[in-house]
Protein backbone atom coordinates (compact mmCIF):
# COMPACT_ATOMS: atom_id res chain seq x y z
CA UNK A 1 0.00 0.00 0.00
CA UNK A 2 2.92 2.36 0.57
CA UNK A 3 4.22 2.02 -3.00
CA UNK A 4 1.20 3.80 -4.48
CA UNK A 5 1.79 7.19 -2.72
CA UNK A 6 5.52 7.08 -3.58
CA UNK A 7 4.72 6.36 -7.24
CA UNK A 8 2.19 9.18 -7.23
CA UNK A 9 4.74 11.63 -5.79
CA UNK A 10 7.47 10.59 -8.25
CA UNK A 11 5.07 10.75 -11.19
CA UNK A 12 3.86 14.19 -10.16
CA UNK A 13 7.43 15.47 -9.73
CA UNK A 14 8.50 14.09 -13.12
CA UNK A 15 5.46 15.67 -14.76
CA UNK A 16 6.24 19.01 -13.16
CA UNK A 17 9.85 18.89 -14.39
CA UNK A 18 8.66 18.02 -17.91
CA UNK A 19 6.11 20.82 -17.90
CA UNK A 20 8.70 23.33 -16.68
CA UNK A 21 11.11 22.29 -19.43
CA UNK A 22 13.73 21.15 -16.93
CA UNK A 23 13.86 17.77 -18.62
CA UNK A 24 14.70 18.24 -22.32
CA UNK A 25 12.17 15.64 -23.48
CA UNK A 26 9.45 18.26 -23.17
CA UNK A 27 11.21 20.98 -25.15
CA UNK A 28 11.85 20.90 -28.85
CA UNK A 29 15.29 22.19 -29.88
CA UNK A 30 15.39 24.88 -32.55
CA UNK A 31 18.34 25.85 -34.70
CA UNK A 32 19.32 29.49 -34.99
CA UNK A 33 18.71 31.18 -38.31
CA UNK A 34 18.73 34.71 -39.71
CA UNK A 35 15.31 35.95 -40.64
CA UNK A 36 16.22 39.38 -42.03
CA UNK A 37 18.61 39.45 -44.97
CA UNK A 38 19.00 43.24 -44.67
CA UNK A 39 21.26 42.72 -41.64
CA UNK A 40 23.89 41.06 -43.84
CA UNK A 41 23.00 37.53 -42.88
CA UNK A 42 21.90 34.59 -44.99
CA UNK A 43 18.36 33.43 -44.14
CA UNK A 44 19.19 29.89 -45.32
CA UNK A 45 22.13 29.56 -42.89
CA UNK A 46 21.28 27.72 -39.67
CA UNK A 47 23.43 26.76 -36.71
CA UNK A 48 23.11 24.98 -33.39
CA UNK A 49 25.37 24.49 -30.39
CA UNK A 50 25.67 21.24 -28.44
CA UNK A 51 24.67 22.07 -24.83
CA UNK A 52 26.11 18.86 -23.34
CA UNK A 53 29.69 19.62 -24.41
CA UNK A 54 29.21 23.17 -23.09
CA UNK A 55 29.05 21.76 -19.58
CA UNK A 56 32.70 20.70 -20.00
CA UNK A 57 33.91 23.97 -21.54
CA UNK A 58 33.84 22.54 -25.07
CA UNK A 59 32.16 24.41 -27.90
CA UNK A 60 30.60 22.18 -30.57
CA UNK A 61 28.79 24.12 -33.29
CA UNK A 62 27.01 22.62 -36.27
CA UNK A 63 26.07 24.78 -39.24
CA UNK A 64 24.25 24.24 -42.49
CA UNK A 65 23.18 26.30 -45.48
CA UNK A 66 20.87 24.19 -47.59
CA UNK A 67 20.68 26.85 -50.33
CA UNK A 68 24.46 26.72 -50.89
CA UNK A 69 24.96 22.97 -50.21
CA UNK A 70 27.23 23.87 -47.28
CA UNK A 71 27.75 21.95 -44.04
CA UNK A 72 30.18 22.89 -41.32
CA UNK A 73 31.19 21.97 -37.80
CA UNK A 74 33.49 23.62 -35.29
CA UNK A 75 34.82 21.74 -32.28
CA UNK A 76 36.77 24.00 -29.90
CA UNK A 77 38.44 22.94 -26.63
CA UNK A 78 39.93 26.17 -25.21
CA UNK A 79 41.59 24.47 -22.24
CA UNK A 80 43.75 22.44 -24.63
CA UNK A 81 44.04 25.09 -27.36
CA UNK A 82 42.44 22.77 -29.91
CA UNK A 83 40.12 23.80 -32.72
CA UNK A 84 38.85 21.51 -35.47
CA UNK A 85 36.88 22.95 -38.40
CA UNK A 86 35.12 20.64 -40.83
CA UNK A 87 33.45 22.06 -43.94
CA UNK A 88 31.76 20.47 -46.92
CA UNK A 89 30.96 22.64 -49.91
CA UNK A 90 31.24 26.42 -49.93
CA UNK A 91 29.25 29.25 -48.37
CA UNK A 92 29.89 32.72 -49.78
CA UNK A 93 28.49 34.42 -46.66
CA UNK A 94 31.29 33.11 -44.39
CA UNK A 95 28.87 33.08 -41.45
CA UNK A 96 30.65 30.10 -39.88
CA UNK A 97 33.32 32.55 -38.66
CA UNK A 98 30.72 34.61 -36.76
CA UNK A 99 29.51 31.87 -34.41
CA UNK A 100 31.70 32.74 -31.42
CA UNK A 101 34.83 30.65 -32.07
CA UNK A 102 37.71 32.56 -33.66
CA UNK A 103 38.61 30.85 -36.94
CA UNK A 104 40.26 32.26 -40.06
CA UNK A 105 37.76 33.69 -42.55
CA UNK A 106 39.00 31.45 -45.36
CA UNK A 107 38.09 28.34 -43.33
CA UNK A 108 34.55 29.64 -42.84
CA UNK A 109 34.00 29.86 -46.60
CA UNK A 110 34.70 26.21 -47.29
CA UNK A 111 35.72 24.90 -50.71
CA UNK A 112 33.34 23.97 -53.52
CA UNK A 113 33.11 20.28 -54.34
CA UNK A 114 35.27 18.97 -51.48
CA UNK A 115 35.21 18.26 -47.74
CA UNK A 116 37.99 19.93 -45.74
CA UNK A 117 39.04 19.17 -42.16
CA UNK A 118 41.43 21.65 -40.50
CA UNK A 119 42.91 20.88 -37.09
CA UNK A 120 44.81 23.58 -35.17
CA UNK A 121 46.56 23.30 -31.82
CA UNK A 122 47.89 26.51 -30.25
CA UNK A 123 49.94 24.61 -27.65
CA UNK A 124 51.62 22.28 -30.15
CA UNK A 125 51.57 23.94 -33.60
CA UNK A 126 53.41 20.95 -35.08
CA UNK A 127 50.10 19.06 -34.81
CA UNK A 128 48.30 21.52 -37.11
CA UNK A 129 46.99 19.69 -40.15
CA UNK A 130 44.54 19.88 -43.02
CA UNK A 131 43.21 17.09 -45.15
CA UNK A 132 40.84 17.16 -48.08
CA UNK A 133 38.37 14.53 -49.22
CA UNK A 134 37.72 15.05 -52.96
CA UNK A 135 33.91 15.09 -52.71
CA UNK A 136 31.20 16.82 -50.71
CA UNK A 137 29.56 15.11 -47.75
CA UNK A 138 27.29 12.31 -49.03
CA UNK A 139 25.24 12.53 -45.81
CA UNK A 140 24.55 16.26 -46.19
CA UNK A 141 20.78 15.88 -46.00
CA UNK A 142 21.09 14.00 -42.70
CA UNK A 143 23.44 16.71 -41.34
CA UNK A 144 20.98 19.44 -42.41
CA UNK A 145 18.21 17.63 -40.52
CA UNK A 146 20.36 17.15 -37.39
CA UNK A 147 21.44 20.80 -37.29
CA UNK A 148 17.89 22.04 -37.89
CA UNK A 149 16.78 19.99 -34.89
CA UNK A 150 19.84 20.83 -32.75
CA UNK A 151 20.74 17.15 -32.43
CA UNK A 152 24.39 16.47 -33.17
CA UNK A 153 27.76 15.98 -31.54
CA UNK A 154 26.60 13.37 -29.03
Amino acid sequence: MRARPITLVLGTAAGAFLAAGLIPLATSPVAHACVDDTLGCDPGFISATDPLFGLFGITDIGASDIDDSFEGMILNIPALGITDVLTSGDDASGLLATLGVPIPADLALGTAGVTVNTFTDTMFPALDSTFIIPFEDPLAQLWDFLVANAFFGL
